[in-house]
């Protein structure tokens, strides 16, 4: 992706189970007839595979005439990037704090913070010749992790950046790691800022079904967007049977029936 990026953007959102892989397929295959259309799984599960009853992993596919998909796998991303990003300040700080920090990013790995990270990477690495790019998202309490550490990642790299700009003004002879290291920064924080961007243009929907209580729960979701100033377009109802939904911004009704194919 990149700042020139023309495409529309929906990010189908909301509670675990409710469907949004399911809707966010729907949604792709529809658009597919008029639009180059890209599904993206951010979602760890990746059952856009399943659903597709084709192998998708972590490159981007075609899947029909202006069908294409990727599920990104944070893991292999998650290596890397703790990897390089440790790389990257080594020479900042002592050898025990180093031993320490490494130490720490094995635990690291698999969390929260490094997953949302990776997809992050994994996201900007996507190629941006599309009309339309779906976002299917993981539940609620993990993409609102993701967006925050999104959110924060901008400051924190701006942080270490600036720290490096002292280190040029303070050193007369700035060393070639050195400065390689602050490019490297310099790099990511450009990502980190174009990725923000693209989810601040995103339109937001929200996917629910019937159910009292995840209609209840799926409003933490919408405060979020709304906190956060980002699109927040409506809620999708989905697995509707007729049934009397009390929730307003009800943007469209996915029958209880309907597939794909």
């Amino acid at each position: 992706m990149s700042k020139e990026l023309k495409a529309k953007i929906y990010v189908i959102c909301g509670k675990g189970g409710v469907g949004k892989s399911s809707v966010s397929s729907i949604y792709a295959k529809k658009l597919s007839s008029g639009y180059k259309v890209l599904l993206v799984s951010i979602d760890q599960d990746h059952t856009i595979s399943i659903i597709f009853n084709r192998e998708i992993g972590n490159r981007v596919i075609k899947l029909d005439e202006n069908l294409y998909a990727i599920e990104i796998d944070a893991s292999d991303i998650a290596k890397h990037y703790i990897s390089s990003t440790i790389d990257s300040i080594k020479e900042l700080i002592t050898p025990k704090s180093l031993e320490s920090i490494k130490n720490y990013s094995r635990i690291l790995l698999n969390s929260q913070v490094a997953i949302n990270t990776a997809i992050i990477y994994g996201l900007y690495k996507i190629e941006k010749n599309f009309d339309i790019i779906i976002i299917d998202t993981p539940p609620s309490f993990q993409f609102i992790s993701f967006l925050n550490t999104l959110f924060s990642l901008e400051k924190n790299l701006d942080f270490v950046l600036k720290i490096y700009e002292n280190w040029k003004r303070i050193l007369e002879n700035f060393s070639e790691r050195k400065l390689r290291n602050y490019e490297k920064i310099r790099e990511n924080l450009n990502i980190a800022i174009e990725i923000e961007s693209f989810f601040k243009l995103a339109n937001y929907y929200i996917v629910i079904n019937p159910s009292e209580i995840v209609i209840r729960r799926s409003k933490s979701m919408e405060d979020f967007l709304k906190k956060h100033n980002l699109n927040f377009i409506g809620y999708i109802v989905n697995k509707y049977k007729n049934e009397n939904i009390k929730i307003k911004n009800v943007v469209d009704y996915i029958p209880f029936q309907e597939r794909i194919f």
